[in-house]
């Protein structure tokens, strides 16, 4: 894998300069506007000479427009006392994180930052207050992502670290931290346009609704009008369309700067810390979502979540598993094609052109995991915690993780149980597993099935066909009413583990005769023997069936 060939400099300082100048274009453009619609309202008036009726409806019309362009354009400025939420920590709480990263910044040559926040995700990065698009710095905040911490070494940490303030050195493009910051301020324009113009469409959407109603209390037919996005939408596709133009004459520089910090990253951290840490970071990213769905949340609708500093620590017992550990490392670099507004380089050429730095003799893994630079990782874990998860959250109760995964479970057995519970209530049967067996004896099993949810083709099937279709429905039916009898008693259980997904356990071991019980009681002879004697020897003794106890035969 080769390099991928980089701007010269001059190139690249032309493009910035380019940039600088398109940058002022897009308030020019927004002057332009404002003034092109002052100066039709002077001449329209200079050429009546006086004030009319249809002058006011056109100096309206040109207010309309030109407010939305001064109040975002202009006005529009990022809210005071905004954070970048996660969780702040100060040098007293964590010296430990503040001291490496003083040392980065000082190493890169850059002022380090006046804030520290963690934050739940796979990301680190550095936002500066600055004032005239990027010209006047200001004060600088560092975000860095709890899983960087949990899944990095302190080496690999550095890297990163240093990649974010390589961004400020400016070694290669003087003009490039304006560019950055022109990125910043165009989007957050073309954003708060948009949600202008989606909150004017939506007022418009319930006027038309309201009206409409009228109309058809009156027996008149809608009106058919749709809501639009108005003045502020059609503002927002001219700013956009200059904005694309801006984003490919910045990307050259946005890309170099991208290069210029993996450099720096390399010769501080090292050439092979570096290129681990950017083949670690999509891997990561890819765990942290597989571990939030199924592990984090799984007991969410239980009403229950893992011990405090868990939530996110847990990640720390996924990545230190030797299977998930080996699943994470072949994983590979996702396929991403290059995006031509992107402003970070495709991830493969990046570590390719780390690679291609010369050997520096120094390896990865020095210093240990980087979570241990954390005072009290448990504890500033559950700080996170209670800053960014919802406030349903505080409500629930807080389990290890057998327990978890046992109330998880067991809310999930008994959820899947309800919909044959309601079936048998229904035909006026009791909602027990006693009651479904003892009907599938007596013939009426499918009768019962053919009462659950299906998909359109079984339900429409007649004869064999049908019973083909629900042969499926009622051995599911019967294998969820069995489990979720067996957990409410406390005999079935989950093993739980960080390499495979939960498997049901029953006493004895006598979950591997269940699948041969469950087909035995959908054959067109059902026998429930098997599955009774299954369920009496885990420690739950349904009734045995008397040949005229039949409570669905006429």
């Amino acid at each position: 894998m080769g390099t991928t060939p980089q701007p010269a400099a001059a190139s690249t300082a032309g493009r910035a300069a380019l940039a600088v100048a398109l940058l002022a274009g897009f308030y020019l453009l927004a002057a332009a506007i404002v003034l092109g619609l002052l100066g039709l309202d002077i001449a329209l008036y200079s050429g009546l000479g006086h004030v009319s009726a249809g002058l006011l409806k056109i100096w309206a019309l040109t207010a309309v427009v030109a407010y939305p362009v001064l109040r975002v354009v202009f006005l529009t400025r990022r809210p005071r006392g905004e954070t970048d939420g996660g969780l702040p920590v100060t040098r007293e709480q964590q010296p430990g994180l503040w001291a490496r990263v003083d040392r980065i910044a000082e190493l890169t040559g850059v002022r380090g930052p006046a804030e520290i926040r963690l934050v739940p995700d796979v990301n680190a990065g550095v936002r500066e207050d600055t004032r005239l698009l990027g010209l006047i710095p200001g004060r600088r905040h560092l975000v860095i992502g709890a899983p960087l911490l949990i899944g990095l070494t302190e080496d690999e940490l550095d890297s990163v670290l240093a990649h974010e303030f390589g961004h400020y050195s400016n070694r290669d493009v003087r003009l490039a931290g304006v560019t950055v910051a022109g990125r910043s301020a165009i989007l957050h324009t073309i954003g708060t346009l948009h949600q202008r113009a989606d909150r004017h469409q939506a007022e418009q959407a319930a006027e038309i609704a309201a009206k409409d109603a009228r109309r058809l209390a009156k027996g008149r037919t809608a009106s058919g009008e749709e809501a639009g996005g108005g003045v502020q939408r059609a503002l927002a596709k001219v700013f956009t369309l200059y904005a694309k133009l801006y984003f490919r004459v910045s990307e050259a520089v946005s890309r170099r700067q991208e290069y210029a910090a993996d450099r720096t990253a390399a010769a501080i951290a090292g050439r092979s810390a570096t290129a681990a840490a950017l083949r670690r970071i999509p891997a990561l990213d890819a765990a942290q979502g597989f571990y939030l769905d199924r592990y984090a949340t799984l007991g969410w609708d239980a009403g229950a979540l893992p011990l405090p500093g868990q939530f996110y620590g847990g990640l720390a017992h996924l990545l230190a598993d030797p299977k998930r550990r080996r699943e994470l490392d072949e994983l590979g670099l996702p396929e991403t094609e290059a995006d031509p507004y992107d402003s970070h380089p495709p991830i493969d050429r990046r570590i390719a052109a780390v690679e291609a730095l010369p050997d520096d003799g120094r390896t990865t893994g020095e210093g240990g995991p980087a979570l241990a630079l954390l005072r009290d990782p448990e504890l500033t874990l559950a700080a996170l915690e209670a800053a960014t998860l919802v406030p349903e959250a505080a409500a629930k109760q807080r389990l290890d993780w057998p327990e978890l995964l046992r109330a998880a479970g067991l809310a999930g057995a008994h959820e899947a149980a309800g919909p044959v519970r309601r079936a048998l209530a229904d035909s006026g049967l009791p909602p027990t597993l006693d009651a479904l067996l003892d009907a599938v004896d007596a013939g009426r099993g499918f009768d019962l099935a053919a009462r659950l949810p299906r998909s359109e083709q079984p339900a429409a099937a007649t004869g064999r066909a049908a019973r083909e279709f629900l042969r499926p429905v009622l051995r599911t039916a019967l294998s969820r009413t069995a489990v979720a009898a067996l957990a409410e008693a406390g005999l079935a259980r989950w093993e739980f583990s960080w390499s495979e997904p939960a498997e049901l356990r029953l006493p004895g071991g006598r979950e591997d005769e269940l699948p041969a019980a469950l087909d035995a009681a959908v054959t067109d002879t059902p026998d429930t023997g098997p599955l009774r004697a299954l369920l009496a020897g885990a420690g739950l003794a349904p009734s045995v069936p008397a040949a005229s106890a039949d409570p669905l035969r006429k």
